[in-house]
């Protein structure tokens, strides 16, 4: 048989006050705690000034393309490790001394100073901030357009051509002899010197039909990878008197836009940069090292990750 419940003894009133009363005591120290230390967060997030313009600002960046692959950086750490961090085309790997805190002068952009969208992106942040500046094409590096060339996927080259004895050693680099073969300075098929009077050389192309040249560098190169196949899809020696046509096929695609880098006949590096299929056309986009104006960066949309480590008024 089962025992019958036994009555539960009312708690002392006295008691049941002093219960209620440490547990409000209780509620009421969390909540100040919480509070001091929501304040304690906000004052620190807040122990700097914001940035003005003409402030010298010292920070750490790391630059990158719309596609995330980084072009720049101050920190070792990111231009070190390409797995984490992947490199765009035009990224140069620098002394590891080189890689410390960038200074600047908020506010100061052009000569003398950063890209306008980088100079006032930093304006309003605060010492220990991360911030992610996004610059707009017209706030970043201007393009130069006698460094973009467009030219056609399928294109035709003349079969043979003439040209001053000064000009063929400069392109072949070596002196015209007559009934020479050796390989065309850009397409790298076989040429013979057909002629060589006054000063002047005429030389014949002998491409073969659909065999793969490659005149901006080697694709398949393991540690430079540059340009990319063309394909002969005809050679019509008797075409145009005589001289002779050849058509080349450019084995480019939309998906290679800032993603191929290539050489130019003029030693000059170039990158992929348009691609027009309704007007059967691509474009190339040249740098100069010279200068410092680099086609990969030229007239597009950037993104900088900027820590700020330290700030001084002006």
């Amino acid at each position: 048989m089962e025992s019958e419940p036994q009555a539960r003894e009312p708690m002392d009133p006295v008691r049941k006050v002093t219960v209620l009363f440490v547990a409000a005591i209780m509620v009421a120290l969390g909540f100040v705690v919480f509070v001091a230390y929501n304040g304690m967060k906000t004052n620190t997030a807040n122990t700097s000034e914001p940035i003005v313009s003409g402030n010298r600002v010292t920070l750490n960046y790391v630059g990158t393309l719309p596609d995330g692959r980084v072009f720049d950086t101050s920190i070792l750490t990111v231009a070190s490790n390409d797995a984490l961090y992947p490199k765009s085309l035009t990224f140069t790997q620098k002394s590891e001394d080189t890689y410390i805190p960038f200074e600047m002068v908020a506010g100061n952009y052009g000569s003398g100073g950063t890209i306008k969208g980088f100079a006032l992106g930093v304006i309003g942040m605060r010492v220990n901030e991360r911030k992610i500046i996004e610059v707009k094409p017209g706030d970043g590096y201007a393009v130069n357009q006698s460094m973009i060339e467009t030219i056609p996927i399928n294109e035709t080259a003349p079969a043979t051509e003439t040209i001053t004895d000064t000009m063929f050693m400069s392109l072949f680099g070596t002196d015209p002899v007559l009934m020479d073969i050796l390989p065309h300075y850009k397409w790298k098929w076989d040429v013979q010197v057909i002629k060589y009077v006054a000063g002047f050389v005429s030389y014949r192309s002998y491409p073969t039909v659909g065999e793969t040249v490659y005149p901006f560098g080697d694709p398949n190169d393991a540690d430079s990878p540059m340009g990319w196949g063309c394909v002969v899809e005809s050679f019509d020696p008797q075409a145009y008197g005589g001289i002779g046509i050849i058509s080349v096929r450019h084995m480019v695609s939309a998906q290679d836009v800032y993603y191929i880098k290539g050489t130019d006949v003029d030693g000059t590096t170039f990158i992929l940069s348009g691609y027009n299929a309704t007007a059967g056309t691509f474009q190339i986009h040249r740098s100069n090292s010279d200068t410092g104006y680099n086609s990969e960066l030229a007239g597009r949309t950037l993104f900088f990750e900027v820590t700020i480590l330290a700030v001084k008024s002006s």
